[in-house]
């Protein structure tokens, strides 16, 4: 899981992201280098005006399925982040890529929230500062920072 909140106060609208996992597998004595579409929980929202954490479940569908962090670091894992939306500020369609490599996983942590309530004004504060803030998780889910 990676997470991302849209620049200042931009509200973006048709949010969608893709990632891909790019690896080396060992094929018949051979190294190879391996592209996989990830499934997301949810890839496309309509309205993202707070944060949004984006989560690859690792189930036995997933390319990485009873992978250790060794094993990630070993096939030179990396995850691919293609984000497309649709700024209501600029009235255009705004892109953004990013990626991570295996030594960027934090294993065994969770998000903290970002939020809270400022039950003064009546609103939701998004704390931007928290974007990489983590805690300890009792599951091993490995989260992206940085």
């Amino acid at each position: 899981m990676f997470r991302m909140v849209p620049y200042k106060n931009n509200i973006l609208s048709e949010t969608e992201v893709k990632v891909n996992l790019a690896m080396q597998v060992d094929e018949n004595g051979k190294m190879m280098n391996r592209f996989f579409n990830l499934d997301l929980e949810i890839s496309k929202i309509n309205s993202m005006s707070l944060n949004w954490t984006i989560v690859h479940l690792i189930n036995d569908k997933s390319p990485i399925y009873n992978f250790s962090y060794d094993d990630l670091v070993s096939s030179k894992m990396e995850l691919l982040v293609f984000v497309k939306a649709f700024d209501e500020v600029f009235s255009n369609t705004v892109v953004q890529r990013y990626s991570y490599i295996a030594a960027e996983v934090v294993w065994g942590a969770k998000f903290e929230l970002m939020y809270h309530a400022d039950k003064k004004h009546g609103t939701t504060v998004l704390d931007i500062s928290k974007l990489n803030a983590y805690e300890k998780a009792d599951l091993l889910m490995p989260v992206a920072a940085g």
